[in-house]
């Protein structure tokens, strides 16, 4: 920061010595006298206008043109190039520049001698989009995102800042991807998401709400078939993995999505459930052998069991639900369900080491069987909850609350007749972690009627009840099928 300062204090300098004088006479020219100009401007980009109408002394006199200076060069990386913003006396410029520091430059031409001189006014870009609710939803057969911050919205946010381009199909799933760069050896990161459809997939800078790749740019070798899944940001922050037609790729930030290998010790892994969660590793669902595996790095590693019949392996279930509680906690809940609509419920332990099968058939802390006739194998949307061993669901529009330890259903409230509950999630901000203090926590419920999407926050008690709301948080066009929340530029996980 103090080298932009620097940086910014030159490039002032330099501006405020630089008259162009292309006169011969030993006259001195009368100074250009200009009011109605600011030191400082602040403004959003994409949302605001840049409008100054300064008053100029003798006016007819000059000719004048508008220049906006990037503050934040690098040193001994060639000229500054302006962007010429106008050329009247006037200007009125639809910001549509990144955010940052910028210095405005108004430039009052000589007519007759052609000296040029500046006035300059530092110019400080912000952006809405780094605090606030991001919405996924699907409309019409589109994907978008609705961003709602503390003062207003912006609906359709990928169509709006990318030339009225939403994804084609419904929706699949949005990731917070942090610290993406253009080359691997970058030194300026930006924070993205990453939106997925069932036909398409694509990177959108936060800060400005541009796409930076999509699925045709996004990989070494594009695959064949277009059927994205899934995607999932390891703890690692320095790769990220995408699954599209039952098959995972990784990629190193920086460079592009890398084929994993379709078998690797004797065992095929072209069958990947896009059901995963995350720990200290991605816990994935293999269709191919009814077991249960993680990727760390780019390698796959099977669970080790040396009693136990292998409990997380050639299971004769499918893998329904999975919620992953990284850091503090450590654990994920994992719910099967068998060809005879029986339940089981694992707790597994989360960390390295039991991953890793050290101490050995550690991995598995609990198992549960919950009997088909059990409300939790109705549900239509599952809700895990990062602090206890509690799973909230919904049954058509009755929403249920249930202890691990006891599996009694506790029924919450009932939501408006006809709505359908299509996103179930625990949102807490920060990522819980040592020492982090949480600034949301909130059970977020997305019902969908008549075209119409409502969102429901609901604060968990000291019993982590939740209650009914009388009136939605947030409304809007479309079906709702993920939130998260973002301040500061940082998203959350969903539990």
């Amino acid at each position: 920061m103090k080298r932009i300062y620097i940086i910014t204090a030159c490039l002032l300098s330099l501006l405020a010595a630089c008259k162009k004088d292309d006169s011969t006479s030993g006259t001195p020219k009368p100074a250009v006298k200009v009011s109605g100009l600011q030191t400082s401007y602040n403004v959003y980009t994409h949302q605001d206008f840049l409008t100054v109408q300064p008053v100029v002394e003798n006016e007819n006199e000059y000719n004048y043109y508008w220049t906006l200076f990037n503050s934040a060069h690098t040193a001994n990386q060639g000229l500054v190039i302006p962007d010429t913003l106008a050329l009247t006396k006037d200007l009125h410029y639809e910001v549509m520049k990144d955010p940052g520091s910028y210095i405005l430059v108004f430039n009052v031409k000589d007519k007759k001698t052609g000296v040029t001189t500046q006035f300059k006014s530092t110019t400080i870009i912000s952006t809405l989009n780094m605090n606030g609710w991001y919405l996924l939803k699907d409309n019409a057969g589109k994907t978008d995102l609705d961003f709602i911050y503390n003062t207003g919205r912006i609906d359709n946010w990928i169509s709006f800042y990318n030339n009225n381009k939403s994804l084609d199909g419904n929706a699949v799933k949005m990731l917070f991807v942090p610290g993406m760069k253009k080359t691997p050896t970058a030194a300026d990161p930006y924070n993205t998401l990453m939106v997925l459809s069932e036909n398409d997939a694509a990177v959108y800078r936060i800060d400005n709400g541009t796409m930076v790749m999509d699925f045709n740019n996004m990989f070494f070798t594009k695959p064949a078939v277009r059927k994205p899944q899934g995607a999932f940001q390891p703890t690692a922050l320095n790769t990220v993995f995408f699954m599209n037609n039952g098959r995972t790729y990784f990629m190193s930030k920086g460079t592009l999505f890398a084929n994993m290998p379709t078998d690797a010790n004797g065992i095929n892994y072209t069958n990947i459930s896009p059901v995963s969660t995350t720990v200290a590793a991605e816990l994935l669902w293999n269709r191919n052998t009814k077991s249960i595996f993680t990727i760390t790095g780019a390698n796959y590693s099977e669970l080790k069991f040396n009693t136990g019949g292998g409990r997380l392996m050639n299971l004769n279930a499918e893998l329904e639900w999975a919620a992953g509680y990284p850091n503090n906690r450590g654990v994920a809940l994992l719910l099967f369900r068998n060809p005879k609509d029986t339940g089981y419920i694992f707790k597994v332990d989360g960390r390295f080491g039991p991953l890793a099968g050290y101490p050995p058939d550690s991995v598995v802390i609990a198992r549960d069987t919950i009997v088909p006739e059990h409300s939790l194998m109705h549900a239509g949307k599952i809700c895990g909850n990062y602090d206890v061993d509690i799973i909230y669901y919904s049954v058509g529009n009755n929403i249920y609350m249930m202890d691990l330890a006891t599996q009694t259903p506790a029924l919450q409230f009932t939501l408006p007749a006809g709505e359908e509950v299509t996103a179930f999630q625990h949102i807490k901000y920060p990522v819980p972690a040592s020492g982090v203090v949480n600034t949301q926590n909130w059970i977020v419920i997305a019902t969908y009627k008549d075209g119409r999407y409502k969102i429901y926050k609901h604060a968990p008690g000291s019993t982590f009840t939740i209650q009914a709301k009388a009136q939605p948080d947030f409304e809007g066009e479309g079906r709702v099928t993920s939130v998260m929340y973002m301040e500061q530029g940082n998203g959350t996980r969903s539990f």
